[in-house]
């Protein structure tokens, strides 16, 4: 198996390398980055980065959860 830490992907090339995945390999490949020790502070910061950049408010859940549902369309 070749150490996958020395070769450099696309995003293109990750996008249609997951597509083909099974259902249950794409399971356990969101198992695997969401128990890395850092996820959710580095999940929180790209977050934050995204709202920053859209100029999206803070806001409560439940306005954040209408939010999210009302632009759900928009893309």
């Amino acid at each position: 198996m070749p150490v996958l830490k020395e070769v450099q992907f696309t995003d293109e090339q990750v996008f249609e390398l997951v597509k083909q995945l099974e259902f249950s390999q794409k399971m356990v490949l969101i198992r695997e980055i969401t128990t890395e020790n850092d996820y959710r502070n580095r999940f929180y910061a790209y977050t934050e980065s995204l709202a920053r950049e859209y100029n999206i408010p803070e806001m409560s859940e439940e306005e954040l959860d209408e939010f999210l549902h009302s632009h759900a369309d928009d893309e």
